[in-house]
Parts: C-alpha cells; structure tokens; sequence
C-alpha cells in the first residue's frame, strides 16, 4: 500500500516498527520455551474453509458445498501440534466455539506438562476468534482455576507468519491436492496422516455436543481499555495477561508495561466455572435449505454408501428437499 501511496511515510513506518515488534515479541518467547519447560508457547489459527464434497467432478462448480473448519493450535518449542475439525451442521464460527476449543486445549496440555507456571498463545487479532470478552473470560477462569499465568499477545495485521500456517496448513492443503473428499471425516484421515516427524498431526473431530456456551457470568464483560473518544479500543491490544487473581492487564504496545483492564461495575466477582458452562446446542445446526437442496444433487457424484450423511443433514426443508431424498 505504502508503495502506491495510499499511506503515508510516518503510517508505513509505524506499521512496519510494529510488525517487527510482533515478530521479536515471538521470538523470544519461543527461546524462553525453547530453555524452559515450566513455559508453554502456541500460535493459533483458524485454517481458510474446507469444502466437501470435494471432487474433480464438474458437477461440483456451480454448487453449494458444505463448509468445514479446522482451528489449529502450534506449539513453538515441540512442533506438536493439535487440529480441532467441525462441520457447520456441528458448529458456526461464533465466539463461544472459540472460547471451547482454546480452553479444552490449554486444560489438556496442563494436564500433560506437568508443573507448568506460563503459558502464551500467538494469534492474529481476529475479533470473533479470539480478541473478545466472551474468550478472554473463558481464559481468565482457567487461569484462576489452574494457578497458572497465561498470556495472549496479537501480531500485526497482514504479517502473522504463525506456524500453524505457514507450516501445518500449508502441509495439509498439499495433502488435498492428491486426494478426494466425500465426506467431512475425511479431512480427519488426511490431516493425521500429513506429517509423520517430529510426530503426526493430533485431530479431534467435534459434533455440536462438545460446544459449550461461555457468554454467561462474565468477570470482564467488556475487554475495551476505556470508554472515553481517543481512548484505546479492542482492536488496539497488542497483549493481555490473565492473573491468578481474577483480573486482565493489558498492553497496546509491547514495549509498555501491563496496566490492569477496567473491570465494568456489572461484572460478574467470579468467573463461571467450565463445569457450569450450558452446552451451546441442543442439537445440530440446521444448513441452508438451498445449500442442502444442492448436497443432495450431489449424491449422483458421491458413493452411495455416503448418502446417509447427506440425507441426516438437519435443514429448514421445503419441498423439493424432500422430494430429493425419496427419489434417491
């Protein structure tokens, strides 16, 4: 951009002083992990959707597919790397599926580790997946529950080069080249089979059930630093920092020390405990009925064994969706 001028000098220079903050910021905190077991160190990120079907067929082109997802999470000193699988009939990509997949996660790698004293997870600064009230409330409960300090720090928009792209998406989508896709389940194949050192892919495939709702009994319902004109917003935390003792500190540069994050006066004392969390679906999430309509043309290029799962899809149905599965 700064090349066409669309921005000015003084911009491009503080975008590109925060970029190579971002990096350094990374980089040392891998090292540290590197030397040190009692500190754990993740990027995390949610892969471009996968489509299925996924055929060479033509039939495909001008047809809606269903949409599945993949949130992979990358840890900077082993490379062991764990992938979370979803369809939309399963899941949307809302901020209390998020705060699930983060939480269940960090739960198991405690679980793992042992004697662990910090934890740090790298992301981009995606509002919906992980810079929000809702997953920072999620996190703050476990840090108090586990006794452990966890950070959460952004890097600059345009320029994450986080691993789990740049090394664990990018070595499952050369994977899909080679291979066709027929159902949502054989993603799960694919990616546990795509790399084999230092160790394979670990991959869990969820249904709605797994999904629990954090929106309730928040301690921070609110993560925005103030509320006045000029103060910073959300989208300007470079880092937050979640306390054995309840509360949020936050950074908007990473050469500032943490200052503590207003807590709103309605907040909740306590954060709710995962145990108390509701499940987020009482079942299945209904698809589009166009997307559904077009599914079941696709049955002609499917193997027939695999209708069933086509045929189960929950959807608002018309009609034509049911004319299409007794004529099948």
């Amino acid at each position: 951009m700064h090349t066409v001028g669309s921005i000015s000098d003084e911009e491009h220079h503080q975008h590109t002083q925060k970029k190579e903050k971002a990096r350094l910021e990374k980089s040392n905190d891998k090292e540290q992990a590197i030397k040190d077991s009692t500190k754990l160190v993740y990027t995390m990120d949610l892969e471009a959707v996968m489509l299925c079907p996924l055929l060479k067929a033509s039939a495909l082109y001008y047809k809606t597919k269903l949409a599945v997802h993949n949130f992979t999470l990358f840890n900077l000193a082993s490379k062991s790397t764990k992938c979370y699988v979803w369809h939309e009939g399963e899941g949307g990509l809302v901020v209390s599926v998020f705060a699930t997949m983060i939480t269940d996660f960090l739960e198991n790698e405690l679980a793992m580790h042992g004697s662990v004293s910090e934890i740090v997870l790298f992301s981009d600064g995606c509002t919906y997946q992980n810079r929000n009230a809702v997953v920072s409330d999620a996190i703050l409960e476990l840090a108090v529950r586990k006794q452990v300090t966890i950070y959460q720090k952004f890097l600059e928009k345009g320029h994450t080069q986080m691993e789990c792209d740049s090394v664990v998406h990018s070595t499952i989508e050369r994977q899909l080249r080679k291979v066709d896709i027929q159902l949502p389940s054989d993603y799960i194949r694919i990616m546990s089979t795509a790399r084999q050192f230092p160790q394979p892919y670990s991959v869990t495939y969820l249904d709605h059930t797994f999904f629990k709702d954090f929106t309730r009994n928040l301690v921070y319902p609110s993560i925005r630093p103030g509320n006045k004109v000029g103060d910073p917003t959300v989208t300007d935390i470079r880092a937050l920092k979640y306390s054995q003792d309840n509360t949020i500190s936050f950074k908007t540069d990473f050469d500032d020390a943490y200052e503590p994050l207003p807590k709103p006066r309605r907040a909740s004392k306590v954060a709710a405990s995962d145990a108390t969390n509701a499940p987020m679906y009482k079942e299945s999430v209904p698809i589009k009925s166009e997307k559904f309509v077009h599914l079941q043309q696709l049955k002609k290029v499917i193997l027939s064994d695999h209708h069933l799962f086509y045929d189960s899809l929950r959807h608002v149905c018309t009609g034509q969706c049911t004319h299409l599965i007794s004529n099948t």
